[in-house]
């Protein structure tokens, strides 16, 4: 059946600009400004709505709506939190208007992802509009918190809480229109070097931290990975920052970084954690006077799922039958909430949204309305033919 009769492109565009003006920033997590919006507007499409607080307070929002007994279940994932804006003045137009002009809207969260959310729920009453019944099967929608700080207030918590239960899933991220099956983890850690200060005349007679963090540096720098995975390359690592020293004339006892390290699927924690114990103690029996000191700071896994599963090929599919053409399939270097559907509650899952990925996190964040009417049919076709079957 043609869904494309039933979009009211200004019902989408107005539902996504109302989206967007909720200012959602994380931190400090204002994802519960949402809920007064989205309650009663899934609650009118007939879903049975539940709001549940982490430990932290933070509101993830779970809506059900069910047809029939038994069938198969799709789950919905889209975070409310966003960035925060930053400085106004960055910004073309103030960053929670929902400013349209040109055919785009405007405003932090616009592409990620309060876009992705407004198309799936316009997807529905699609639906609705085109008196389409199924005998059988459910829709879920987690809508979720602290995604943007790893996420252990939202999918990471209600994942621990369990209950978590579907066929298959879409998590609605910017993908440009693509169909994401990948995405590198996180381990984030922080390294301390440790020195003895002295007075910066007599440096002989200290032991700078600053320059046994420069050999570290230099030797994380140096790696050579052997690792490489089919679609999202080999690892990568990234010093992020480095604070050290407390006066210019003294020598400096203490100097810290942090070190982002993105994973591949299959990596554990612990095996890079003993990678990077390994150069700090290779270069510690080169050096008796390198002392060292490393903690994890985060961590979020990477996830993979196979490109030949059922919601891939729907999606596909739906892609190409809006789109005209098929698309390549694409990975992300960031992570996502897909990863504890397909590692912890073993759901395959497809990342899948409007927006683009080079405007996440930047000023002047925008998405184009073509490609919110363009999500919201392939949304509507993705979940009539997974329902149907």
């Amino acid at each position: 059946m043609k869904l494309h009769p039933f979009i009211k492109k200004k019902e989408l565009v107005d539902l996504t600009i109302k989206l967007v003006q909720i200012p959602t920033e994380n931190p400090p997590g204002n994802e519960k400004l949402a809920a007064p919006f989205l309650k009663p507007l899934l609650s009118k499409m007939g879903f049975k709505v539940k709001t549940i607080l982490s430990p932290e307070g933070r509101w993830n929002l779970i809506a059900e709506k069910r047809w029939g007994r038994g069938g198969r279940t799709l789950i919905f994932n889209g975070h409310l939190d966003v960035v925060p804006a930053g400085d106004p003045s960055q910004w073309q137009y103030p960053p929670f208007q929902g400013k349209l002009s040109k055919g785009k809207i405007y405003g932090r969260g616009a592409s990620d992802m309060k876009s992705g959310i407004a198309s799936f729920i316009h997807a529905l009453s699609m639906i609705d509009r085109a008196k389409i019944h199924f005998h059988q099967g459910a829709v879920i929608l987690h809508l979720v918190s602290d995604e943007e700080s790893h996420g252990h207030q939202g999918m990471g918590f209600l994942t621990q809480k369990g209950g978590i239960h579907g066929d298959a899933a879409l998590v609605g991220e910017p993908t440009d229109l693509h169909p994401v099956i990948a995405h590198k983890g996180a381990l984030w850690v922080r390294i301390f070097t440790f020195g003895k200060s002295a007075h910066s005349a007599k440096p002989h007679l200290g032991v700078n931290a600053i320059e046994k963090m420069a050999k570290l540096i230099d030797r994380l720098n140096s790696i050579l990975w052997e690792k490489e995975h089919p679609w999202l390359g080999k690892p990568t690592l990234s010093i992020g920052t480095i604070r050290g020293g407390t006066k210019i004339n003294v020598v400096p006892d203490r100097c810290e970084i942090e070190v982002d390290r993105r994973m591949l699927p299959g990596e554990k924690k612990e095996e890079v954690l003993r990678e990077m114990k390994k150069i700090l103690d290779l270069i510690q029996l080169g050096d008796s006077f390198f002392q060292y000191r490393m903690e994890e700071i985060d961590f979020a896994e990477a996830s993979e799922v196979d490109p030949e599963e059922e919601i891939v090929n729907i999606g596909r599919e739906a892609i190409q039958e809006v789109i005209g053409e098929n698309l390549p399939l694409r990975t992300f270097s960031g992570f996502t909430d897909s990863r504890f559907y397909i590692n912890q509650c073993r759901i395959p899952t497809l990342i899948f949204g409007p927006g683009n990925t080079s405007q996440i996190h930047t000023a002047n964040e925008s998405v184009e309305v073509e490609a919110l009417v363009q999500a919201s049919h392939i949304y509507g076709l993705i979940l009539t033919h997974y329902l149907s079957r």
